[in-house]
């Protein structure tokens, strides 16, 4: 894999100010390529991230052969996607090639999996025999993930089915958390269709312990109650933890998406107090994809939200709760 090495990477004039660990950060764009990870780490250097933990992309967009540009983004245009398992290896490659210094800095999740495929849990498990010790957890798995999941060749996926649930139960057996991406919600519906199927996974293995991506939203998914909705799950499921990146910040926190409501200010007060009061089992993250130009400026974003908090939840939000989660027994 060839790196530039000539990358300019923005820091927007801001400095670091904690020191975190990005909870969701994948290595690999959706052609399965990268900035690399000398210039992820000069990133990280930049914006106060110490660690991270790191996937690929469980996808490839295809180049149809009729296309005269190479599609770079999975909405780039309305050719397909797949699956595609050699996105882990990729990532283990790369990983086992840094010296030990750099490679302590970052948590490998594998995600290179059909999950409407019954075998994909045997699949997760070869994986971990092949690269022993090296997997911190599973994900991003993609359950309702509006364009994404609509245009990935195969059946429609959702994360109560019977293949997520023996992965589900993997996860258990190695003590180890499985990261999901599951829209609450269609695009311009407004209305959470898909609630019961994260209730009905997070019931299946109360042992599994699984991280819900960006709070369940994507583009064009507005829900005037998530955060009642979060409050309930968080409430309800001991097991459930959240992943606080992507656009749920911008639309939810920072209020882009419900400017007309009123003040957009008081969105991140009832976020905070919100995270405050389930302060265990919340994390940060950016869902940067595989280049790194502007990965300061999605950590320097939270920082109106950090000093919201406590300094105690600050820093749980931070960096103790993902590193809780991923640690081995």
């Amino acid at each position: 894999m060839l790196y530039d090495n000539k990358i300019e990477i923005r820091t927007g004039g801001m400095k670091p100010e904690y020191d975190i660990v990005d909870s969701h950060l994948h290595f690999l764009d959706f052609t399965q390529d990268s900035d690399g990870f000398p210039a992820l780490a000069k990133a990280m250097n930049l914006s106060g991230v110490s660690e991270a933990v790191v996937f690929g992309i469980p996808m490839v967009k295809k180049w149809d052969s009729l296309m005269p540009n190479r599609p770079l983004y999975y909405m780039s245009n309305d050719s397909r996607c797949y699956y595609y398992s050699g996105t882990d290896h990729i990532l283990a490659h790369e990983l086992l090639s840094l010296p030990d210094e750099l490679r302590r800095r970052f948590h490998p999740f594998c995600c290179g999996f059909d999950c409407t495929d019954k075998n994909a849990a045997t699949q997760i498990e070869r994986l971990f025999k092949m690269y022993p010790d090296l997997w911190c957890g599973i994900g991003e798995l993609m359950s309702r993930h509006d364009d994404l999941t609509a245009l990935t060749y195969g059946e429609g996926v959702r994360m109560d089915s019977p293949a997520f649930r023996l992965i589900y139960d993997l996860a258990a057996d190695y003590g180890l958390p499985v990261l999901v991406h599951h829209n609450l919600s269609p695009q311009y519906s407004g209305v959470p269709l898909y609630e019961d199927e994260l209730r009905a996974a997070l019931e299946h293995n109360r042992s599994c312990r699984i991280i819900w991506a960006h709070v369940g939203v994507s583009r064009e998914i507005r829900l005037e109650e998530l955060l009642i909705i979060a409050g309930n799950l968080l409430n309800d499921n001991p097991n459930l933890y959240v992943d606080i990146s992507w656009l749920f910040y911008d639309n939810y926190v920072r209020g882009d998406m419900m400017q007309e409501a009123g003040d957009p200010g008081i969105f991140a007060d009832m976020w905070a107090a919100l995270i405050e009061k389930y302060c265990d089992r919340f994390m940060l993250g950016t869902d940067v994809v595989g280049h790194w130009s502007d990965y300061p400026k999605q950590i320097f974003k939270y920082y109106p939200l950090l000093e919201k908090l406590s300094p105690d939840t600050a820093e749980k939000l931070c960096r103790k709760n993902i590193l809780s989660l991923i640690a081995r027994s």
